[in-house]
């Protein structure tokens, strides 16, 4: 699994980056509205394809970052730095949400889902994938990996975590663009706007990272562990 996982993962990431430069490789992935002419702007692309514009997600005070996401950082300092002088928010078009919606297709099909009990004898290990198997914080940083690879702005995208609509603890990449946020999440292929999905959000990262700032003013403290949920 794990050279099979390598595999999936090197061609997902070969063609992200093609996809920024040649869109009709990534059509299959994709509404069949999107054109293989000019890029359009946001409205007319999201218009023509049923797409449902977003609005940013509200913010209340600063909380502290989950466990796991700290000790992710201390191992790997370089997934966790700022971007100064990078957008906090990306522009919306076509190939744009081409490349979220082939991204997380790709790792959605590529990484098996496992919890870290399970896969590491350890609860709450936030990492990379790279043996085919992780769970739905795993999925969220390989994302953002990705993306970040097919040069879309690290500051504007940002983990968040939640509860699913089994109340269970839940982690997802969210990407702030300038038509509202949208939501890449493991237990779905379509990339949603923040509002449409089935998840009562708690706490999400601000645009440099490190800090965390809380989403329900009703939430006192930040989830320590996260559990994966299965696919359906």
């Amino acid at each position: 699994m794990g050279r099979n996982f390598g595999r999936i993962a090197a061609f997902a990431a070969a063609l992200l980056l093609a996809a920024c430069q040649s869109p009709e490789l990534m059509v299959s992935a994709v509404p069949s509205a999107i054109p293989n002419g000019p890029i359009e702007t946001a409205p007319r692309f999201m218009f023509a394809q049923g797409i449902d514009a977003s609005t940013p997600m509200a913010s209340d005070v600063a909380t502290e970052a989950p466990s796991g996401y700290i000790a992710f950082c201390a191992r790997q300092p370089a997934e966790c730095a700022d971007a100064p002088g990078s957008p906090d928010v990306i522009a919306l078009d076509a190939t744009t949400w081409q490349t979220l919606q082939a991204t997380n297709n790709a790792f959605n099909a590529a990484i098996h889902p496992e919890e870290d009990a399970a896969h590491y004898g350890r609860v709450d290990y936030w990492t990379i994938p790279t043996d085919g198997y992780g769970d739905c914080e795993d999925y969220a940083l390989a994302k953002r990996h990705a993306l970040i690879a097919a040069k879309l702005s690290p500051r504007a995208l940002r983990i968040a975590i939640a509860r699913s609509a089994q109340g269970e603890a839940h982690a997802v990449l969210t990407v702030a663009t300038d038509h509202g946020d949208y939501v890449l999440d493991n237990m779905t292929d379509a990339v949603l706007p923040w509002g449409e999905t089935k998840l009562s959000w708690i706490a999400r990262q601000t645009p440099g990272q490190a800090q965390w700032v809380s989403l329900n003013n009703d939430s006192t403290r930040l989830i320590a562990g996260i559990t994966s949920l299965p696919r359906p």
